[in-house]
């Protein structure tokens, strides 16, 4: 198999000798040697009161002498160092000593194997970690790990990372660290350092990559390496073939390419204007605007506005993503596009609150595109738990301009005025306690027309047998679990049934109290908690209105 290799330079200083060669010959060689090598330096900036020997202790090995380090730098009087002078220490002359990473996030499902008591344990904030720790995330888990000098690295979920080595130069402030990415994506801010610095490498399975101060995304895969740049430049080589990977711009290589790697723009940040400063934590639904380019889009929700920690990692094939159930408080949201060669552009970030608001009743009636005799109308709807009142509006138009806007306390109003004939649209909310209003249920289209005078009679068929309850329609591809029960915690069920369609059609209802609910099921089989159930009371009156009127329709909020 021809290796692969993958160099990040972010511009860093080499001696003299090295700094004759070319920036794209200095990125091939930095895998080429070792990143200990002898050519590079430490670059320290005198301050008032410092000394030479002083400066050797701190920083030199034990058996290196002070006068070296003076000769090194040709220092002719070591008892006056100006200070905003520079003394460079060689590498290699530099104490060395183990490093720990510290764990300062993690979400979900996370193990450590490989910290000496032979076991896998479970990962948690504050953990440090050493050399040989074995990482491994669940599909929806992430982790954050912090180094010694700052650098932070975010583990995403289905990952598998090993620390190889950590090391630190004394109190320099550099560290050497050396990582494997066996699969999965990580995220990474490395620290510039002040001056020549070992490398920060990662290994993957088919490529290496060294950095010394850049942000990155690797993305590691058993037939291909993928690595977007955001800051800093990346050499990207494979065999004899190289290319120059700017900040902006992302590369693809693939296990035996042999055409040239060409490096590709990365596709812009989408815009997010158009998200709300408020979403609905029980039902936070973001849009933005579509990127021509654009196949698909990475999507992740944080409480942090670092992203140490994905609340969501979600990739969509269009410009709306539906965020899991979100507490009150502050979030942030990323989202990035993904071209044609699955390459992630730039981040677009935005905070925005989540506040958990009522969902809006089951509406009863009128039902979805159906014939109203009567020219002041009923409407009904379910009784909501916890529902301090409720907001209805009727409007002549399905954008609802200049609609009639009143709140109830009760499930039934009626229309204040008698409605011209014509087509009208009405819809409910569920105001909560503290004043705030939920999300209006989808609108509900029906038409007003009264019975002819006396002499001319019209046929009006419908299936007096059966009952058909409607809900909210959600994404494309997703299925729905519907419950009908007699009590309100579902433990016996009349009805549960899982349905392609957003609504049920079933034998029609006897009389009494009856509670229903309806569950999502996304396209790749997760689960959205159930709703708080809705309450529907039928007497036999009703009963009996329901067979002669034909079918009666139910939104589900969902």
């Amino acid at each position: 198999m021809m290796g692969m290799r993958v160099s990040f330079d972010i511009g860093y200083s080499m001696r003299r000798r090295a700094g004759l060669l070319g920036g794209r010959c200095v990125l091939l060689l930095l895998l080429a040697c070792s990143p200990l090598a002898s050519a590079e330096d430490w670059s320290y900036r005198i301050r008032p009161g410092d000394t030479i020997w002083d400066l050797a202790g701190e920083y030199l090995k034990p058996g290196i002498p002070w006068q070296r380090l003076q000769a090194h730098n040709g220092i002719s009087n070591p008892y006056q160092l100006p200070p905003g002078s520079t003394v460079r220490f060689p590498l290699a002359w530099l104490h060395l000593q183990p490093a720990r990473a510290r764990v300062i996030a993690v979400r979900g499902q996370t193990l450590v194997d490989g910290i000496g008591n032979g076991k896998a344990v479970a990962a948690t904030e504050g953990m440090q970690l050493g050399v040989g720790a074995l990482l491994r995330t669940a599909r929806d888990a992430t982790l954050t790990l912090e180094f010694a000098d700052h650098t932070r690295l975010l583990l995403q979920g289905g990952s598998e990372l090993r620390l190889d080595r950590l090391s630190q130069y004394g109190k320099s402030g550099m560290v050497d660290t050396r990582l494997r990415l066996q699969r999965g994506r990580i995220t990474n801010s490395v620290t510039p350092s002040n001056g020549a610095s070992p490398a920060f490498i990662v290994d993957t399975p088919n490529a290496t990559s060294a950095v010394r101060g850049t942000r990155f995304r690797v993305n590691a895969e058993e037939s291909r390496t993928q690595t977007e740049v955001t800051e800093g430049s990346v050499a990207v080589g494979a065999g004899s073939r190289n290319s120059l990977v700017r900040h902006g711009y992302g590369a693809v290589v693939a296990v035996g390419q042999a055409t040239p790697i060409r490096a590709v723009p990365l596709l812009p940040a989408p815009d997010l204007s158009s998200v709300p400063a408020t979403l609905n934590g029980a039902r936070a639904e973001v849009k933005w605007r579509a990127l021509e380019q654009a196949r698909r889009y990475r999507v992740q929700a944080s409480n942090t506005a670092t992203f140490d920690t994905l609340l969501a990692d979600l990739e969509t094939t269009g410009p709306l993503a539906n965020l899991p159930l979100l507490q009150d408080g502050v979030y942030f949201l990323r989202v990035r596009a993904i071209d044609a060669q699955g390459l992630e552009g730039y981040d677009a970030t935005t905070r925005f609150v989540a506040e958990t608001l009522p969902e809006p009743p089951f509406a009863i009636a009128p039902i979805a595109d159906s014939l109203v005799r009567e020219v002041q109308p009923e409407f009904h709807w379910a009784d909501v738990a916890d529902a301090a009142g409720y907001r209805f509006e009727l409007a002549d138009n399905a954008g609802f301009e200049r609609p009639l806007s009143f709140q109830e306390k009760s499930t039934r109003t009626r229309a204040p005025q008698a409605l011209a004939p014509g087509r009208y649209y009405w819809r409910i909310a569920s105001d909560a306690s503290n004043g705030r209003q939920g999300p209006y249920s989808d609108s509900i289209a029906f038409t007003v027309q009264p019975l002819p005078e006396a002499g001319e009679i019209e046929d009006e068929t419908g299936d007096s047998r059966s009952v058909t309850f409607r809900w909210r329609a959600g994404e494309p591809g997703q299925r729905y679990r519907f419950q009908l029960s007699r009590s309100p915690d579902f433990k016996h069920a009349r009805i549960d049934q899982v349905v392609d369609q957003s609504q049920i059609t079933l034998p029609r209802l006897r009389a009494g109290t009856w509670y229903l609910r309806a569950q999502a099921i996304g396209s790749d089989g997760y689960e959205a908690p159930f709703p708080p159930a809705q309450r529907v009371n039928v007497p036999c009156g009703i009963c009996k209105g329901v067979a002669a009127g034909g079918m009666l329709w139910i939104l589900l909020a969902l």
